[in-house]
This record gives C-alpha cells, sequence and structure tokens, in this order.
C-alpha cells in the first residue's frame, strides 16, 4: 500500500507532453528499481523466514526465503538492482558472511542472490547423500532454476569458487559469467593448502583468530582489513553452522583435492570466467588460480598483491569493480 501511494503521489509530478512523460516515467521506474520494496519482496519465490531481517548497515539485504531446491531447502535473500548474480560462499560460511562494505556496491550494479549451502544457517540438509561439491554444484543449479534467474553471473569464493567451476562445466547453459576467488580444480594438479588446515577450520572450538590470519596477511593492508571486516561482522548477527555440517564440509573438501573430474573437463569450460587470488593466500595458494587460467580457454586472471584468502574482503572495492566490468563485457 505504502508503495502504490508513492507511486501514485510522484506520477502526479510526471509531466503530460508524451515525450516528456515517457522520459519522466523512465526516470521513475530507475528510482524505484533502487528503492527496497515490500511489494517486490512479496513476490519473490519460497516462503519468508518471519524475523530474518538484519539490522544497521546489512538492511538492505531484505528477509531470508527458503525454497525447494535438488531435495533441500535453501535459503536465500536477494535485493538490488540490474542482470542477475547469485554468490555462493566458502567452507563453513554461511551468506551472513557477506560483508555489507561488498554487497553494497555489487547490488547497485545487479540483482544480487545469496544464499546458504545445504545444512548451514536456514538450509536444510539430507544426511542420506554424502555432501560433495559436485551435489552443491548442482543446488546451486537447483535455485537458480527455481528463482528462475536468467544466465547470472555467478561468484564463487573458495569451495564456493570450486562449485562454480563444477556448474560451469556440468550445466554451462545455466551461467552468463563466472568469477572464482581464491578456488581450485582439486585433483593432484592444485598444490593443496597446509596440512590440517580444512580440519582447522572446521573444528567448532577454533577461535576467530585462526580464522582471521587465514583471510589476512600480517601486514600493514592486512591489519587494516582484519579490522574493518572484524568491526563489520559484530553488526551482521552470524548464522548456525552445526558441528555435523562442519565435518561434512571438512570431508566434502578433502574429497574435491582428491576429484580428477573438474580438472580434466576445465579445457571444455566456455563460460567466460574470470580468476581472482590474493598473492599471499596461504589456503589457497596463487599458482592454483594461474593453473586454472592456463586450461581455461579465454579466461581472465586478476592475482591481487598483498592480499590473502579474504582479498575480496580487503580489496572489496576493486573486486566490485572488476565484477561489474567483467560481466558488463
Amino acid at each position: 500500500m505504502v508503495c502504490r501511494s508513492y507511486i501514485r503521489g510522484a506520477m502526479s509530478f510526471v509531466p503530460s507532453r508524451p515525450s516528456t512523460r515517457r522520459l519522466a516515467l523512465l526516470s521513475l521506474l530507475a528510482l524505484f528499481a533502487l528503492l527496497p520494496s515490500g511489494a517486490a519482496a512479496a513476490g519473490l519465490p519460497g516462503k519468508l523466514v518471519p524475523g530474518s531481517r538484519l539490522p544497521g548497515a546489512a538492511a538492505f539485504e531484505g528477509p531470508v526465503r527458503t525454497v525447494a531446491a535438488n531435495g533441500v531447502r535453501l535459503g536465500y535473500r536477494q535485493f538490488g538492482h540490474g542482470p542477475d548474480l547469485v554468490m555462493i560462499t566458502g567452507d563453513t560460511a554461511p551468506m551472513s558472511l557477506w560483508m555489507p562494505y561488498l554487497l553494497q556496491p555489487l547490488a547497485r550494479d545487479f540483482t544480487v542472490t545469496i544464499f546458504d549451502n545445504r545444512g548451514v544457517g536456514y538450509s536444510s540438509d539430507d544426511l542420506s547423500q554424502r555432501l560433495s561439491v559436485p551435489l552443491m554444484a548442482r543446488d546451486t543449479a537447483a535455485l537458480i532454476t527455481a528463482l528462475g534467474l536468467e544466465r547470472p553471473t555467478v561468484v564463487g569464493w573458495s569451495m564456493g569458487g570450486e562449485i562454480g567451476l563444477t556448474l560451469a562445466e556440468r550445466r554451462p547453459a545455466l551461467l552468463g559469467a563466472l568469477v572464482t576467488t581464491g578456488a581450485d580444480a582439486g585433483s593432484h594438479h592444485t598444490k593443496p593448502p597446509p596440512p590440517g588446515l580444512i580440519r582447522q577450520l572446521a573444528n567448532p572450538k577454533a577461535g576467530i583468530g585462526l580464522f582471521l590470519r587465514v583471510l589476512f596477511p600480517a601486514n600493514a593492508a592486512g591489519g587494516a582489513a582484519s579490522a574493518r571486516f572484524v568491526h563489520a561482522i559484530i553488526g551482521v548477527p552470524q548464522e548456525k553452522v552445526s558441528q555435523r555440517t562442519l565435518r561434512r564440509q571438512e570431508r566434502a573438501e578433502e574429497g574435491f583435492l582428491r576429484y580428477d573430474g573438474v580438472w580434466d573437463a576445465l579445457g571444455t569450460i566456455t563460460t567466460p570466467t574470470l580468476i581472482t587470488n590474493g598473492a599471499l593466500d596461504r589456503a589457497n595458494f596463487a599458482v592454483n588460480a594461474r593453473r586454472l587460467h592456463s586450461r581455461i580457454s579465454g579466461s581472465r586472471l586478476a592475482i591481487y598483491p598483498g592480499a590473502g584468502h579474504g582479498m575480496l574482503f580487503q580489496d572489496a572495492t576493486r573486486f566490485a569493480a572488476e565484477i561489474s566490468s567483467f560481466a558488463a563485457g
């Protein structure tokens, strides 16, 4: 009702001259597309989760909805304006870990969909199925279809990038473009992370110190990025990830490092692909990004100097601009 009243009031200022009126209407439509719309949110697929709106700087992300996808229900948020963009989180991460200062610039250029992988946060799980990267790729494909997204740009961070690569080689018709950051293609061709790191990150007792050391390097830029990240995360209530899900994701990630299927199929990927990585990333070494680039025909490579596994947060402005430029191209 409020939205309709606002539109009626705004229409009273539209000139009566046809050509001028048409331009004014286009301007108004562009304005309304950038405003939060209860009516638009009400039309999104799935079931609304009451009380799921976020406070403060993250309020623009709107509420969570859950939708059936590949035998589970996936929780998602959708916001912004423009062509579709889907963001896939990494190992152990809920969608609440996407920081507002990264999402806000993306929302100016895209209709952004973020979601929880199965078993995380607002998403359900099916324990009868072994969790794997290919299974989560099928989940993502089902979500894209359920939401009616039109050849979205898919951005995958860490394990999310592995999911994106799997999606690009198995369901290329679904994607318009792919952006990976801190991702590899598995198999013995990948330089693995330091021994025990995957298990440490999946340990529910691991402190935030370990997580921050993985994300940000021990330099001045890394220190500033770490402080900014901590300040932002305090304002975004973080979703729960159970110990069982952490263990399942740990096994899925270790299994992917032994899996040859995606690596072997990299040469068949035709989706426009941008591969990014932090030069100082110690969870996924930059050499892995270079190997992806050498195997995916026509791909672009961007290595961020002085950044680690959290380069997308450390250099959020550059990363968001790079995604927008690449998708537009």
